[in-house]
């Protein structure tokens, strides 16, 4: 009777036993010298993606997240660019336009994993500098700064990677702007 009338279990239904192995296994991975490994790679690759997309001239914005936002601006060429990339060269790169950003915001989402290589990663920017060159897009340097653009103080994208608490990041002071990464970083 009970299960039948209380608000706690009206609509809901267990989880099936398989799922629940797999949220197990991954939290005991995440755990594991194998997580913390795969968790450097992930940010290696982060890293080396994000440094590579800005040395080449791509309109890569600030994140202290490991997805690489690169800025578009028009909706029709982010899923251009975005379809070429998969139909012509196989590379998935989701188009984020409107309503998910502002007009005007439209960009593509990079999101490196710690299973991709060099090699891929340096084709995918091959790929990329042949499709901007076909659509006539320009490749401009510097494009992301190297300071945050909410208070303008040095980025610190190692300690984003790390969240670790050294000498160096203890002396940094928040800008207290809300929002800002920098903030959010200085303070993890």
């Amino acid at each position: 009777m009970i299960r039948s009338y209380a608000a706690g279990f009206i609509f809901t239904t267990s989880l099936p036993p398989t799922v629940l192995a797999g949220a197990l296994k991954a939290v005991q991975i995440l755990a594991s010298d194998e997580g913390r490994e795969l968790r450097h790679k992930h940010q290696e690759n982060v890293r080396y993606i994000r440094t590579r997309l800005m040395e080449e001239g791509f309109p890569v914005e600030h994140t202290p997240s490991h997805i690489i936002p690169i800025k578009i601006g028009d909706p029709a060429i982010c899923t251009s660019v975005s379809d070429k990339l998969l139909k012509q060269y196989g590379h998935y790169v989701q188009a984020i336009n409107y309503p998910t950003v502002a007009r005007g915001e439209e960009k593509l989402r990079l999101a490196p994993t710690p299973h991709h290589t060099k090699p891929m990663m340096d084709q995918l920017l091959l790929d990329m500098k042949a499709i901007w060159d076909e659509l006539g897009l320009t490749l401009k340097t510097p494009v992301c700064s190297s300071e945050c653009k909410f208070c303008r103080k040095p980025l610190l994208y190692d300690h984003y990677e790390a969240r670790t608490r050294s000498n160096k990041y203890k002396s940094a002071e928040p800008c207290n702007i809300p929002n800002c990464p920098q903030m959010i970083a200085v303070a993890n």
